[in-house]
């Protein structure tokens, strides 16, 4: 049973992960232990290279990812008004099902095409 679960979900990380570098993605560092992938828009066209671009251009594609600039914590706001080390990335996950990755990634596809 463990193992099953193992298996999909590595197979399911693995789809994610690759679809999204293939995409332009920068993945820093690939997850172990959770089931997102963090990755960075930096490269990708100008009009979808932060967080909150492709947030809001996926949403229109009914696909949904996190803004990375929402983990990032500021408790004292002692940054004083600069803009979140994060706002270029994104969290994804890969707890959906396969098809639904894929899907999503096709999505992001056509998204990343059109803003080109």
């Amino acid at each position: 049973e463990t193992r099953a679960i193992h298996t999909e979900f590595s197979k399911k990380r693995g789809k994610l992960l690759n679809g999204l570098r293939d995409l332009g993605f920068t993945v820093d560092l690939p997850p172990e232990g959770t089931f997102y992938v963090w990755a960075s828009a930096q490269h990708l066209p100008a009009s979808i290279s932060d967080g909150m671009s492709f947030f809001r251009a996926a949403l229109e594609r009914n696909v949904i990812t996190v803004p990375g600039e929402f983990f990032d914590v500021d408790p004292g706001k002692r940054r004083g008004g600069r803009a979140s080390r994060f706002r270029r990335h994104l969290r994804f996950s890969f707890g959906p099902a396969m098809n639904k990755l894929e899907l999503a990634l096709e999505r992001f596809k056509e998204l990343i095409a059109s803003a080109s």
